[in-house]
């Protein structure tokens, strides 16, 4: 038994009730009740006298509800002798007894002293607090305001209190006490008390849910938020602090008791079904934000009870109702839950309560249901949304009630449904896709749509309702992924855009419409807003999908963020705005989605609904055309069951054209058809069933034969599928038609008299085969037909074509839009119609059959370009007209923000043509073009344009062109308002012509002038110009402008002033992206470019601007800063090449002023920043025409190097390309200002230029280059030289470039040999790049036409050579020499060029003389000092012995004396200095040169052989003289030809004796041979030209003078022969090494032979040759002339050894033999060599012989 303390505790709580309940019964009536009372006062007041319940009495050891508050408890027995007398008291029906029972009770329970579970389905002790709530339920019947209050007290407390809990009936119990006090209290403040009450114990009842646990702490709701939207305007101020008193005051008890108990550990954990403990807090409570009145934050719910405590068991806790009883704390758990369930089924059950005749009472009731149910599905948890048990209660429960709400005529219930439907579209879409998509369009989409005649409330409720779903911006592209891209769903999203056009361009002109003025510009006014929120929703969530920041809900995220980290969720009784928070929603998406949203499957699903779609609309208009498209597109199969299929089960198809189609005779047709029918199974089915069930897919057509084919062919299939229901099909098929006729006659409402049954039966006799069918059989047929009508199922085409055909298809909806929501007023009485709710039911089943089942979370941003491709064109006629046409400051407001919000979306998804479509729209729109008509309305669109600039410049893109124009436009009218003149007033136009003169366009305001001759002037012409592209529309207007448009004019350039400042959009550059800013600098440049271009008014303001942006955006990176410029660069250079001067000297000077600002800043080595900086100027300066242009480039660059030389680095490249082309000009001046600047780097700043990189120098070199040739002062050429002189001294002392100075003198360098030079120079592109261009300029410089620079040129050139080349490598040196030193020769020694003549005319030579100079002074010169150099540095060059022979040998090639001449002369020279350092292999490379050059050089006189017989046709063929001519001139020329080339080998014997002679000890018998058979080969050549009789003959015709009839070429041939003769010789007498006396000997006998042979050829010969008689004295002097050759040859015949002699006897001796007998000279020398031999060689030999 408890203590005394305990009794005294729970006595003040029971003993003054018991004792008001004794004072107040009555001794008769209630004499047992106040016994009992005593005995309990008794009991409590004495407990040791008491006697307890004895230990065996079975109550005695079950524990009771009833205990102290502390450690004493009650048994069952003892709770129920306490409890007794307060439930008897609470059901004695007296007032003054009941009101301290039932307070009591209150009070046991706020205070903890029940607990237990109180359900009628439990054990005892569950019984008998079930049976205490009972009474408390049932005590409101005693209609007492103040008992009522009382109840609704108690039980609250009860549902609130954490010690006892109701379950089940117990539970449906009191919400429908609080339903019934609600509906039947007389007192408002009960019935809102009341109604709180039931959404505090709805909300405590679904936490726990959520929770799993009945200790979860809740937040008392917040009354105020409860008095909308129906009592809200009854209700004052008082009643609801009243009742908001009294829900948080039972509410804090209630905290008060569970925060006691948890600090004794009186209750532990929760007793849900698992145990979970709470994160990182001690209290619960503390999680709650102090603005959250009713709900906990989702974030704790779902991370902490849902997720760890249920993620492992939702299979036991999702059929919570059948869980066995083994487990009471799963039991408990399933309780909660099931709890939840069926408070959620009895609300949807009272909402679904239609009273009669509109009883208010009861239309309160169904009211209060659903404000429930909006209340908690709006704050509904995750165990809510993704239970099945819970989303197949919606579907069965909620969507029934939705269904039969939506069409009440009472706005508030149509409110709350659109409300629900909210919530199911926030929160549940995941898992009610199908239903979502039945009743979006049912009940949104229908009222939407009605444009002409709509109820202005229910329109407007819609519109509130779009508006409050576009705050959640997944829902949207959730919507249109679900249902615009699913082929079987409506185009939701599409319909409600156009459906929000519609309205908000108000009602057609000429329409009829119930909408008075004022509701109608409301409605627009709504419709407009919810466009905007349609467009900043997709904007919101692309900016969350690409986590850009928005700068509209930059609070409402901090505002979030911050709820999220104290985990609280700001929500007022569920009714936030929109859907849920950010996390819980997000946590929803990720756990409701059934798909995620794939890009390429997305948009190949819209392809395939947009491409179905048209195939249905060709359809139903052209069905064959239609199947044929749907084959073509692959959309239906191409045989008859594939397309039978589709024209069955698709939606949207004419009823009536596929009747048509069916009934077709072709064959396709009519397979089809058979198909169509034969999809059908008739089996079991009644006959008028099996017609209703065939012909609800379409409408019978309207010809007979059609009607007889398709009525046949079903005929056939039904007697196929009940085979005993007629004996034949021709029964049927008569039987069908009869019933047809039947159904016509019943039912339409023409026919007057209707066919009876009698007649019907007597209709049909003889049709069975000629039997009668029975006639109970007909009857019964003719009473369904008569009562039931056969319909066909509507497809809506009605309303589609009230419709425009591609703002909506409705996709098979309509039927249930049409039944629901009934057009004409006398139908409303459908609403309740059970045939309403099967048929509705059934629609239902189809659509979720129909649609695609997975539901897919949007998450890829390229859906977004799907949305704007549905919606750009309605939101931009929605903001376009409106903007244009009204001047309300609220529409105006709403256009703008809707513009804004399009040009983010389309710019952020890189749409152009979109983006492009809004941005010129509002351009157009700010009336910049057109000052004159400036109103508010277009200040606002220029402030529009400003912020668009700030906040969405990073994604403007192209677009910015057309800001960047308005801000043009309107600088230049603001300039104006304020009177100052226009850039054309400081622009001078010497080119342009007298029309666009100032002068001309100032006199055609004259009316300006009289008024404001000063101020004003120049505004006036802003008054004629009037379209948005610029050009003017005054030239068909007059030019006048009158006093009123002036002062209008005046006024609308005042307004601009509101704008502000508008240099912030250039000054905020800087903030933009990468990207962006080289958009913005490429749109100010086209901007700019139009500015300057203008004929008529030229401005220079974005050009300034420019200057401008280059200078904020400076200190960018290095990689953006350079595709800046790339950008500015090419503007400067087009504007720098302007014709109008004024304007490119301002583009230079602004060019100026960045370079100056760039060269402040500091450049790392090897960087090409500035070069690139500086370009503009160099192609300005090559471009530009302008004197005075390419002059202030001189002077710009000038200035540059004076004022920031220490900071240049790479701009020396430029500034040298500048003076580079500045050498070049044809202006005096510039080139000499150029050098003036030129002289004074080189002077003072030579170690600037050198200092970072070689290439510095090297264009510093070029430039100089460039001077030498100048043609204006022979001073700047000579003094180039001497800097060019300098800087090779610069670059030999190692002063140029940081890279050559990182080597030391000191540093060991290879070289040949193993030697090693402190000052070689690397064998390196640097030192080659930085000698190079020095020493090829100077070389270039030999060809210049004035001696005395080529002179200075070549000695600068050589003299660097000489005096710098013993630092040079062999790889540098092979350079100089093949790209330097032989450069100089290469147009005199290529064969493609003959004389030289060509060439030396591009070098300037003007006359031979010229060229000969050049020939005999240059060409010598320069052989002799290369000669002279390649001796020198002979050490370090020797392995270039090659190409130095080959440039002789090349000289020696050419046709040209001279120059073959000074090539031999410099080979001597070379053999003379040089020539003992030869090796043998040298001595071969030697050798085979001189072998070479003897063999090009050879005489061919073929041509003036050839041409004999072109002659003699030529002749015959009567040509002209000129031709003649030309071919004498081309023989002469071959003659002269062949002249020169015997010279030059004349020259080349003479060249090769005279080496011979100076090395013959140092030649090999191989070189020797060689040279011999060089020699040889020219004998040999000459030999064959001199005997040639009629070549001879030829050139005697061709010749003037006798001595034509010698050989030509005999010299040669005599002096060619005496070599090879020398050489074999001196050959056997030396035997050098390699010498073989058998093949010399050969050699020699075989030369002899020769020689011989060819004197005695001659001497013996006769004396003509074709035809021409040769005289003998010309005989004669020829063998004069060869008598030395073969004396010298007989004379080596008798020197030869006797052996020799004796061997070659039989070749000679006949050849001796002949001698004597031929002709001789005149000298006798052959005769008397020929005795000489025989006597001392041939006498012996033979005397010896013959002894």
């Amino acid at each position: 038994m408890a203590s005394t303390e305990v009794d005294s505790r729970l006595g003040r709580v029971l003993i003054p009730a018991l004792d008001k309940v004794i004072k107040n019964a009555s001794w008769r009536k209630h004499s047992k009740l106040a016994h009992e009372c005593k005995s309990v006062i008794q009991r409590l007041r004495s407990p040791d006298d008491s006697s307890p319940v004895a230990d065996s009495d079975s109550g005695s050891s079950i524990p009771g509800p009833l205990h102290d508050g502390a450690t004493a408890e009650y048994s069952l027995a003892e709770s129920e002798i306490i409890l007794s007398p307060l439930i008897n008291a609470s059901s004695t029906g007296v007032l003054k007894i009941v009101d301290p029972a039932v307070d009591c009770i209150q009070k046991l329970i706020a205070h903890g002293y029940l607990r237990g579970e109180a359900d009628p389905t439990g054990g005892p002790e569950a019984l008998l607090l079930s049976k205490l709530i009972e009474t408390i339920c049932k005590c409101h019947e005693l209609d007492d305001e103040g008992l009522e209050l009382l109840v609704l007290k108690t039980l609250l407390t009860a549902v609130t209190s954490i010690s006892l809990r109701i379950h089940g009936d117990s539970l449906l119990q009191i919400v429908r006490t609080c339903y019934g006090i609600y509906l039947g209290s007389r007192n408002a403040v009960n019935q809102a008390t009341a109604k709180a009450s039931l959404v505090q114990m709805s909300v405590i009842v679904f936490r726990r849910m959520e929770a799993d646990s009945s200790t979860v702490p809740i937040q008392p709701i917040v009354v105020a938020e409860l008095m909308e939207p129906t009592d809200k305007s009854q209700s004052d101020p008082s009643t609801t602090q009243s009742v908001q008193g009294f829900i948080t005051k039972i509410m804090q008890d209630i905290d008060g008791v569970f925060n006691s108990a948890n600090a004794k550990g009186t209750f532990g954990g929760h007793d849900g079904a698992f145990e979970t403990s709470l994160p990182g807090t001690a209290n619960p409570t503390d999680l709650l934000d102090s603005t959250d009145k009713d709900m906990l934050d989702a974030k704790y719910w779902e991370i902490s009870m849902y997720k760890s405590a249920l993620e492992g068991r939702k299979g036991e806790l999702a059929d919570g109702e059948v869980e066995k009883d083994d487990d009471s704390e799963v039991q408990i758990g399933n309780k909660l839950r099931r709890d939840a369930f069926l408070v959620f089924r009895a609300l949807c059950k009272l909402s679904m309560k239609t009273p009669p005749k509109e009883d208010p009472e009861l239309m309160r009731g169904k009211i209060v249901a659903l404000e429930l149910l909006k209340i908690l599905l709006e704050n509904a948890g995750a165990v809510f949304r993704t239970s099945d048990r819970f989303l197949g209660a919606i579907k069965q429960y909620l969507c029934l009630s939705l269904l039969k709400n939506s069409a009440s005529n009472l706005m508030i219930i149509f409110q709350l449904s659109c409300s629900i439907l909210l919530s199911l579209v926030s929160r549940f879409r995941a898992g009610l896709k199908a239903e979502i998509g039945v009743f979006f369009p049912m009940i949104v989409l229908r009222v939407l749509e009605n444009v002409s005649q709509p109820d202005y409330q229910q329109k407007m409720i819609v519109l509130r309702f779009l508006d409050k779903l576009c705050v959640d911006s997944q829902i949207l592209v959730d919507i249109f992924i679900n249902y615009d891209c699913d082929v079987n769903s409506s185009n939701i999203f599409e319909r409600m855009v156009n459906g929000l056009l519609k309205t908000a361009q108000g009602v057609p002109p000429g329409t009829v419409t119930t909408l008075l003025p004022p509701q109608e510009a409301a409605m627009k006014l709504e419709a407009m807003k919810c466009l905007v929120a349609v467009l900043r929703s997709m904007g919101d969530w692309v900016n969350k999908q690409l986590r850009l920041p928005d700068p509209y809900s930059a609070k409402v995220l901090e505002f979030d963020d911050r709820n999220l980290e104290e985990g609280s969720h700001p929500v007022e009784n569920g009714k936030g705005d929109g859907g849920p928070g950010g996390f819980e929603r997000s946590e929803s998406q990720s756990e409701l989605s059934s798909g995620t949203s794939d890009a390429l499957a997305i948009e190949q699903r819209r392809a395939y609904k947009l491409e179905l779609q048209e195939g249905i609309s060709i359809f139903n208009q052209k069905p064959k055309k239609g199947i044929e498209f749907l084959i073509k597109a692959k959309k239906v199969g191409d045989s008859p069951e594939e397309i039978a299929a589709f024209l069955k089960d698709a939606s949207g198809l004419n009823k009536t054209l596929v009747g048509d189609y069916l009934g077709e005779r072709e064959d396709l047709s009519l397979k089809v058809m058979h198909a169509y029918v034969d999809s059908f199974e008739f089996e079991g089915m009644e006959f008028d069933e099996a017609i209703r069930a065939f012909l609800r897919g379409f409408r019978l057509p309207g010809e007979a034969q059609k009607i007889d084919r398709i009525m046949e062919k079903f005929a056939e299939r039904y007697c196929k599928c009940n085979p005993k229901a007629f004996s034949s099909a021709d029964t049927a098929y008569v039987l069908a038609y009869s019933v047809i006729l039947l159904n016509t006659d019943a039912h339409n409402p023409m026919v007057k008299s209707k066919m009876t049954a009698d007649g019907f039966i007597k209709n049909n006799r003889g049709i069975d085969d000629g039997k009668d069918l029975p006639e109970e059989y007909l009857r019964a047929l003719y009473e369904r037909i008569s009562r039931n009508e056969i319909k066909m199922k509507d497809d809506g085409l009605g309303s589609q074509q009230k419709q425009p055909a591609n703002s909506s298809r409705l996709l098979g909806l309509d039927t249930i839009l049409n039944i629901v929501v009934p057009r004409r007023a006398e139908d409303l009485y459908m609403e309740t119609s059970d045939d309403l709710i099967r048929h509705m039911q059934e629609r239902f089943k189809e659509k979720a059959r129909k649609s695609e089942s997975v539901y897919y979370a949007a998450s890829d941003v390229v859906i977004l370009r799907f949305m704007v491709e549905v919606c750009w064109a309605p939101m931009l006629a929605a903001f376009s007209v409106p903007l244009d046409q009204s001047d309300d400051a609220v529409i105006t407001t709403l256009c703008l923000e809707g513009f804004h919000h399009a040009i983010h979306v389309t710019s952020v998804m890189s749409l152009k043509t979109h983006r492009d479509a809004f941005v010129t729209s509002l351009a157009k729109f700010t009336s910049l073009h057109s000052p004159a008509d400036i109103k508010q309305k277009n200040i606002e669109a220029i402030k529009a344009i400003v912020k668009l600039a700030e906040e969405e410049g990073n994604y403007l893109q192209d677009a910015w062109e057309h800001i960047l124009t308005c801000v043009s436009r309107f600088e230049h009218l603001h300039l104006l308002g304020e009177g100052a003149p226009p850039d054309a007033a400081f622009f001078a136009f010497p080119q342009t012509e007298s029309g666009n003169s100032p002068r001309a366009k100032s006199n055609s305001v004259p009316a300006v002038k009289e008024r404001a001759p000063g101020k004003h002037q120049y505004a006036a012409s802003a008054v004629i110009r009037g379209s948005y592209d610029g050009s003017g529309a005054a030239s068909k207007a007059s030019n006048t402008v009158s006093s009123e448009q002036m002062n209008n004019l005046i006024s609308n350039l005042h307004l601009l002033e509101q704008v502000g400042d508008m240099s912030r959009i250039f000054t905020r550059s800087q903030r933009l992206n990468s990207e962006a800013i080289i958009d913005f600098v490429k749109a100010l440049c086209k901007v700019s470019m139009d500015e300057l271009r203008s004929p008529s008014d030229p401005r220079v303001f974005s050009l300034t601007k420019i200057v401008e942006i280059a200078h904020y955006n400076m200190n960018r990176i290095r990689l953006v800063w350079s595709s800046i410029w790339h950008v500015l660069s090419d503007f400067f250079v087009t504007i720098g090449c302007s014709d109008n001067l004024s304007i490119a000297i301002f583009a230079m000077d602004s060019l100026r002023q960045l370079s100056m600002k760039f060269l402040e800043r500091e450049e790392l080595a090897n960087y090409n920043f500035q070069n690139e900086f500086m370009k503009p100027f160099v192609v300005v300066m090559r471009k530009s025409g302008a004197v005075e242009i390419r002059e202030l480039i001189i002077r710009c660059v000038s200035q540059m190097v004076l004022s920031r030389v220490n900071n240049v680095k790479s701009g020396w490249k430029s500034m040298f390309m500048i003076f580079t082309t500045a050498a070049h000009d044809a202006h005096k001046n510039i080139v000499f200002l150029s050098f003036e600047m030129v002289e004074k780097i080189i002077r003072d700043y030579f170690p600037h230029i050198t200092e970072t990189e070689t290439t510095t120098f090297t264009d510093c070199v070029n430039c100089l280059v460039a001077f030498t040739n100048s043609k204006f002062e022979k001073d700047i050429s000579l003094q180039a030289i001497a800097f060019l002189q300098y800087c090779a001294r610069k670059l030999a002392e190692g002063s140029v470039g940081s890279s050559l100075r990182r080597n030391p003198p000191s540093s060991p360098q290879g070289g040949k040999g193993g030697k090693q030079d402190s000052g070689k120079f690397l064998e390196s592109d640097e030192h080659l790049y930085s000698w190079f261009p020095l020493l090829a300029g100077l070389s270039e410089l030999s060809f210049d036409p004035r001696a005395e620079i080529r002179k200075v040129a070549l000695k600068v050139l050589f003299d660097t050579l000489r005096n710098h080349g013993d630092h040079f490598s062999l790889s540098l040196w092979e350079r100089v020499f093949e790209s330097v030193l032989f450069r100089i020769f290469d147009y005199v020694r290529h064969d493609d060029e003959p004389s030289g003549e060509d060439s030396a005319d591009q070098r300037g030579y003007n006359g031979e003389a010229d060229q000969e100079s050049w020939l005999y002074e240059t060409c010598s010169l320069a052989l002799q000092l290369v000669v002279d150099l390649f001796v020198n540095f002979y050490a370090t060059v020797n392995p270039l012995l090659k190409k130095v022979l080959m440039l002789f040998v090349s000289l020696i090639k050419r046709p040209h004396q001279s120059l073959a001449g000074a090539g031999i002369a410099a080979l001597v020279r070379l053999m003379r200095d040089v020539g003992h350092q030869f090796s043998d292999e040298q001595w071969l490379e030697v050798v085979s040169c001189i072998k070479e050059a003897a063999d090009a050089t050879s005489p061919d006189l073929s041509y003036v052989t050839s041409e004999e017989d072109v002659s003699n046709e030529d002749e015959t063929n009567d040509n002209s003289n000129d031709t003649l001519r030309r071919r004498n001139m081309q023989l002469h020329a071959a003659v002269a030809d062949a002249k020169s080339k015997a010279s030059i080998q004349i020259f080349v014997i003479q060249a090769v004796t005279e080496i011979y002679n100076m090395y013959r000890t140092s030649l090999t018998a191989n070189h020797i041979l060689m040279l011999f058979e060089a020699m040889h080969g020219i004998a040999s050549n000459a030999h064959k030209i001199n005997t040639d009789p009629v070549l001879r003959a030829k050139l005697q015709e061709l010749g003037s003078s006798p001595e034509s009839q010698e050989a030509p070429l005999l010299r040669l041939e005599n002096e060619s022969f005496q070599t090879c003769m020398t050489f074999l010789d001196n050959l056997i007498s030396d035997q050098p090494v390699g010498y073989e006396e058998s093949e010399i000997e050969a050699h020699l006998v075989r030369l002899c032979r020769e020689v011989l042979e060819f004197y005695i050829e001659i001497s013996c010969a006769k004396e003509q040759w074709a035809g021409k008689v040769m005289s003998g004295s010309g005989k004669r002097k020829e063998l004069t002339a060869r008598a030395p050759l073969v004396v010298a040859a007989i004379q080596t015949v008798g020197n030869m050894g006797e052996s020799l002699f004796k061997k070659n006897m039989p070749e000679l001796f006949p050849l001796i033999a002949t001698l004597i007998s031929c002709e001789h000279g005149s000298g006798g020398e052959v005769q008397v060599a020929l005795s000489d031999m025989l006597q001392t060689s041939m006498g012996p030999l033979l005397l010896r012989s013959c002894c």
